[in-house]
């Protein structure tokens, strides 16, 4: 039982995966049905309009546009704040695609808050400093400059936080007069400052440090979801909630390792799941894909929430075919896959990355004696399977050698 659940955790992301790597031409089939026939109308920012994917990766729309047979219009722009939105949708002529669409999905008021914290920041900052660069510079030279640098953006930003809440009622009313009977989706605006405790240990924050981004983090959330908030309170409108499907885990949808707030292929696969959890009616289908799409972090993997998870489950089909063991995917279990699960526990120890050598795939098949971690027991047990099977010619089982009897019988 808990080597299944462990296997269709691993296919429902290596599947999103793979999906949000594919060039639209190899984009896997969807079942739909004559109900499912729709048009469907994007609107929003750069999030919508996929900034930061390369040449082939496919953005949250790519994924409605098949799921929903190509019908989609996406009419979103980078930069575009409530403003901007509701200056398209005055323009009889840019607007008309709205007036006909049977669902009209919404991303917008992110930029309304980023771009005044951004130039609060650029009159702040020395050189090529980050924001939290900045902050570090502020919190070293007064303790209580750090927290007179927040109390200084919130003036920046306040003004435009209360104009975007206002808009949000403006933008529905006009959504409304140009199309009464249109599903309005808005989604939900995610934290874009998560990042890993593993970050600040490879670049040597100090513990003062991670506290500063920790209250950074905190108010950047707090202060989208004041927007958020006004989103799941507007009246004939639906909420995809991104910020709860990203909430705790953050980086690993978007770039904000590498210094960029969009998500990633995976981000854009996990938007497009929320979506299509809500239009129901088909699914993503899928024949031989292959999980080895490299190392991921396993335990960032690990900490989604199982309701998202359940979520993307829902548009994947597939299942890892693979040998409990393999560290490295390669058919065979041997003294290299002890040894590089025995690397795996060393490197997480010592709060660095998790090394070169296990995939993806074969992180989720190391863990041999179910205790839920990887460590020296399980790099050992590998090695006595090894024996035991290859070298003695004897037949011994994972439950046998773990002493677990829900490890494999064979």
């Amino acid at each position: 039982m808990r080597k299944n659940i462990i296997l269709k955790r691993c296919a429902v992301l290596c599947s999103a995966f793979l999906l949000g790597s594919m060039t639209a031409a190899a984009m896997p089939a969807f079942s739909a049905s004559a109900e499912d026939a729709r048009s469907i109308v994007i609107l929003g920012d750069s999030i919508a309009a996929g900034d930061g994917l390369k040449t082939g990766e496919m953005s949250y729309a790519d994924y409605l546009s098949a799921f929903n047979g190509g019908n989609v219009t996406n009419l979103s722009v980078s930069g575009y704040t409530t403003d901007d939105l509701l200056a398209l949708l005055d323009d009889s002529a840019r607007s008309a695609p709205v007036a006909a669409a049977d669902v009209i999905c919404i991303s917008i008021g992110a930029n309304d808050i980023i771009q005044p914290a951004k130039a609060y920041f650029q009159s702040l900052k020395e050189g090529d400093e980050t924001a939290m660069d900045t902050i570090k510079r502020y919190a070293q030279k007064d303790k209580l400059t750090a927290a007179k640098l927040l109390t200084g953006l919130t003036g920046s930003i306040s003004p435009a936080r209360k104009a975007a809440i206002a808009n949000y009622t403006t933008i529905t009313e006009k959504l409304r007069a140009l199309n009464p009977d249109a599903r309005i989706i808005y989604q939900t605006i995610y934290n874009p400052s998560e990042m890993p405790s593993r970050y600040f240990y490879s670049e040597n924050y100090s513990a003062s440090d991670i506290t500063n981004y920790q209250t950074l983090r905190n108010y950047i959330g707090n202060t989208l979801e004041t927007l958020n908030k006004k989103v799941r309170t507007l009246e004939g409108v639906e909420v995809a909630d991104i910020y709860a499907a990203f909430g705790g885990v953050g980086w690993m949808f978007s770039r904000i390792l590498e210094k960029d707030i969009h998500p990633t292929p995976l981000g854009h696969a996990m938007i497009a799941s929320v979506y299509m959890e809500m239009l129901g009616g088909s699914s993503i289908k899928f024949e031989n894909i292959l999980p080895m799409i490299g190392r991921q972090d396993y335990l960032d993997y690990r900490s989604i929430k199982e309701t998202y998870r359940t979520g993307l489950m829902k548009y994947t089909e597939g299942e890892l075919n693979g040998i409990f063991g393999d560290s490295n995917s390669d058919g065979t279990i041997d003294l290299k896959d002890a040894q590089l699960v025995l690397n795996w526990y060393v490197n997480e120890m010592a709060h660095k990355d998790f090394g070169e050598g296990v995939t993806y795939a074969g992180s989720f098949r190391i863990d041999v004696n179910l205790d839920s971690e990887v460590s020296i027991e399980d790099a050992q047990f590998i090695l006595n399977y090894y024996v035991k099977n290859s070298l003695s010619g004897k037949k011994a089982t994972w439950a046998e050698i773990t002493g677990n009897e829900n490890a494999p019988k064979e």
